[in-house]
């Protein structure tokens, strides 16, 4: 096993259990890869991990105590994470990177199958290893593959899309509550499906009132319009993605709704609307993947926000979510202030919502918390 000796006062983030260590925290890299035992300068046993030279972070523990990183290790810590998921029904988030000791490594449940992601170098050179593993602990009829995402070309690595194992449909059918999604897992975002923004569909259908109008902008296969159709609104769906419009077209119909549809950027076409809506939800998909980017998004999101005010009736809600780790809830809060500003729309907050409990959030972790949903009501005296 390689070892890596970690620079004095560096170590304290380890004990701690934060699983990243960079090129600046080590007193020297070698040049090989390979499963690594991380120890401090002094000589302390850290962790045992991946240490890859040429990744971003070139090592992530994987366990905070001595042993192999081997089969029988990643199926212990697939059965922890199906027992951490119990009762969550057929859809659901399985493994969360490192919030559940794989960093990573993304697993989406959709009932008989997975769809996975594979993020860093470590993980793709450990394949061997927690490929059969998660067969073994899950039992799938069939696991499919969506690593073509920013983080793995980051990481110098090769896009892999297909099927892993067994048998995978062409189209997947997503159930949630009820409602039923027919999805191209050749042409889906992500792993299919936003599975994190769950609890926020069920909580605008629990508020949503017949007759209301709701507006859903970046609704990607329009999961947030079909449940506030299904309540008896009106509901008109916006997103670009042409493919994800037409899984959100066959769904309403097999559900025996209407939504409404806009094709196009959003806020090309929100400046073209005319309100009152009573709900008017913005998701943007993760705007700011570095630091340096927040500026710049924000404002994107106040021009966003200031055209989404313009559209809300007396006393409705403007729903706002982050999906980056960067862009935090106080940001959020400033972009809907100057919004507000702007519009002269006085508004209280209703809630802050974030994502559920299988995506979770490690407290030694602050990256896994990533998704914000800032809900706020018109609030005019």
């Amino acid at each position: 096993m390689l070892r890596v000796v970690v620079k004095p006062g560096k170590e304290r983030k380890v004990r701690n259990f934060y699983p990243n260590l960079y090129r600046d925290e080590l007193q020297e890299v070698p040049e090989e890869a390979g499963v690594a035992e991380a120890v401090a300068a002094d000589g302390d046993f850290l962790a045992v991990g991946y240490l890859d030279p040429r990744s971003r972070v070139p090592f992530r523990a994987y366990r905070f105590d001595r042993g192999p990183l081997n089969r029988a290790f990643f199926r212990q810590r697939f059965a922890r994470a199906l027992r951490k998921r119990e009762g969550l029904g057929s859809a659901y988030r399985l493994v969360h990177g490192e919030a559940d000791g794989l960093p990573g490594l993304v697993v989406d449940r959709f009932g008989e199958v997975l769809v996975v992601q594979v993020r860093t170098r470590g993980m793709e050179a450990l394949r061997e290893a927690w490929l059969p593993a998660l067969v073994e602990a899950v039992a799938p009829k069939g696991v499919y593959e969506r690593s073509d995402l920013e983080a793995r070309r980051q990481e110098g690595l090769p896009e892999r899309v297909g099927v892993l194992y067994g048998e995978v449909p062409e189209v997947l059918e997503v159930e949630e509550d009820g409602l039923l999604f027919p999805i191209p897992l050749a042409l889906a975002q992500k792993t299919g499906f936003y599975l994190d923004q769950r609890e926020n569909r069920r909580l605008l259908e629990a508020m949503v009132r017949p007759g209301e109008r709701v507006l859903d902008v970046y609704s990607y296969v329009g999961a947030f319009a079909l449940r506030a159709a299904r309540k008896g609104a009106y509901a008109l769906a916006v997103d670009k993605d042409l493919e994800a419009l037409a899984v959100l077209d066959r769904a309403a119909m097999r559900a025996g709704l209407r939504v409404d549809i806009r094709h196009g950027d959003a806020l090309s076409v929100l400046k073209t609307l005319e309100g009152p809506f009573h709900h008017v939800l913005l998701d943007p998909p993760t705007l700011v993947k570095r630091p340096e980017e927040l500026p710049a998004m924000k404002r994107h999101l106040v021009d966003l926000a200031r055209e989404a005010l313009r559209l809300l009736a007396p006393e409705g809600y403007f729903w706002l979510t982050s999906c980056s780790y960067y862009l935090k809830a106080e940001d959020l809060l400033e972009v809907a202030r100057r919004a507000a500003a702007d519009r002269g729309v006085r508004l209280r907050v209703h809630a802050l919502t974030h994502q559920p409990k299988d995506h979770p959030w490690s407290l030694h972790v602050p990256e896994s918390l990533y998704l914000k949903t800032l809900i706020l009501q018109e609030d005019a005296l």
